[in-house]
């Protein structure tokens, strides 16, 4: 019984005194160390989750959609020039100059399977006024649009257009630019027929 005894407390001694472990590494730099890829069914985090403190950076994980389902990493100190899960990008755009007000179709170049692009807001440089003989408010139409692979942008007053004697105008369209492993693209489309009224069938999220 004696001899069971010491070899319990020597193997309890020894996990103790080893304070990290290494697997496929001889040089553990944690409490565990994996040299190499892990699988688990499940990863339970410390509740509560504990606070970076004020020298600690950060590192961003996403999961991919299926078939891939692979997790990575971001953070901008590893790679400052790539893609963030949500960005931010500012476009100033020159019109047509017989039109000055009209941009039919701008290429960003953003690819439209990778990323979801939404305008968040824009501004234009110059006042609008009324071709007809009624005053009407101008309302812009203004929106990003994905076909051929990329997104496409559109702004213009429809029926209007800036004075003859004003320059040719300028837009300016901030873009959130969101990665499609974290975003969710819904779309829904409903007929209100005879009512002004309407409710979806089901939350599309909730």
């Amino acid at each position: 019984m004696t001899k069971i005894i010491s070899t319990i407390l020597l193997m309890s001694t020894a996990v103790f005194m080893s304070a990290q472990v290494g697997i496929n590494t001889a040089k553990p730099e944690k409490e565990l160390t994996v040299n190499g890829t892990m699988k688990t069914s499940g990863v339970v985090f410390k509740k509560p989750m504990e606070k970076l403190g004020a020298s600690e950076n950060y590192t961003f994980i996403i999961k991919s959609p299926a078939p891939e389902n692979k997790i990575t990493a971001y953070n901008d100190s590893f790679v400052p020039n790539s893609p963030a899960p949500i960005n931010i990008i500012q476009f100033k755009i020159a019109c047509y100059p017989t039109d000055k007000d009209w941009v039919n179709q701008f290429d960003t170049k953003i690819n439209s399977q990778k990323f979801l692009v939404v305008i968040s807001s824009f501004g234009f440089t110059q006042p609008v006024k009324t071709n007809t003989a009624d005053w009407l408010t101008p309302v812009p139409q203004i929106f990003a649009y994905a076909t051929g692979g990329t997104w496409k942008l559109k702004a213009d007053y429809e029926g209007f257009s800036p004075a003859s004697t004003l320059p040719t105008g300028e837009w300016t369209l901030n873009l959130l630019v969101y990665d499609r492993s974290y975003a969710r693209e819904v779309n829904f489309t409903q007929d209100l027929k005879s009512s002004t009224t309407g409710a979806a069938a089901a939350p599309l999220i909730q």
